[in-house]
């Protein structure tokens, strides 16, 4: 007997669907295919989201992954993205399309990325637009991540520590690594909106500017990072003050 397509699947669910608004939803097709997985303590690997069902649900295999999504044998769209599922559906995973890849936390906390490996287009809708901006200005300027506007020159800049570290603000979620690479383990994570401690920054010849920074009250030290880059532009992610 054939496996039901994804459409059966979602068929099914309808009624669960029916309350969401189609224009804040990805469509769930967008997520089947392969995918490259982040952060967190796993290291990179992949996951397939397979558009057929196994015992009712879409199946989810991974590859080379360890930590908690290696346990991954299925996943559900949620509306506003989607869940990886582990045995006796226990969640492992709960992501959401940001600037065309997927965004979310393990059920450890740690921060995970799932970047599209078979060409899949992925962008939230935004539920509100900044004012549009002139002509040129959205090449032309680097951007806080957290409402994608040109940012305030004194935003641009690392933060002065000269006289002792400075309280800044997280603009986007941020993993603070061990040391300054991006292939350090992730020790700590800031989320949107949050206030820390930056102690200093420097350009490191090979990952650009990294900021070290406490880790919470554990007394250990570690690094985030200040500008940003993708396909859609340049950004920053935290700003230089608390308010």
């Amino acid at each position: 007997m054939k496996a039901p397509t994804i459409a059966a699947i979602l068929m099914s669910g309808l009624s669960l669907l029916s309350g969401i608004n189609p224009a804040q939803a990805q469509a769930p097709q967008d997520f089947v295919g392969n995918w490259t997985v982040e952060g967190g303590p796993l290291g990179a690997c992949s996951i397939n989201l397979s558009g057929q069902a196994m015992g009712g649900q879409l199946k989810a295999t991974t590859y080379t992954c360890v930590g908690p999504m290696s346990f991954a044998w299925a996943w559900a769209p949620n509306g506003t993205g989607l869940s990886i599922l582990g045995t006796n559906n226990f969640p492992i995973a709960t992501l959401r399309p940001s600037r065309g890849v997927l965004v979310g936390q393990l059920n450890d906390g740690s921060l995970v990325t799932l970047k599209p490996a078979s060409g899949q287009r992925i962008g939230a809708p935004r539920l509100a637009q900044p004012p549009a901006a002139a002509p040129g200005q959205r090449e032309n300027c680097r951007r806080r991540y957290d409402n994608d506007r040109c940012a305030e020159a004194t935003d641009l800049v690392p933060p002065f520590t000269g006289n002792g570290p400075v309280r800044v603000q997280a603009l986007n979620q941020l993993n603070i690594r061990a040391g300054e690479d991006m292939k350090s383990p992730v020790i700590g994570k800031l989320e949107v909106g949050q206030c820390f401690l930056v102690e200093a920054c420097r350009q490191t010849p090979q990952w650009g500017l990294r900021c070290r920074v406490p880790v919470g009250d554990s007394g250990m030290k570690g690094y985030v990072i200040k500008y940003f880059s993708d396909q859609t532009g340049d950004y920053i992610v935290f700003r230089n003050q608390c308010r």
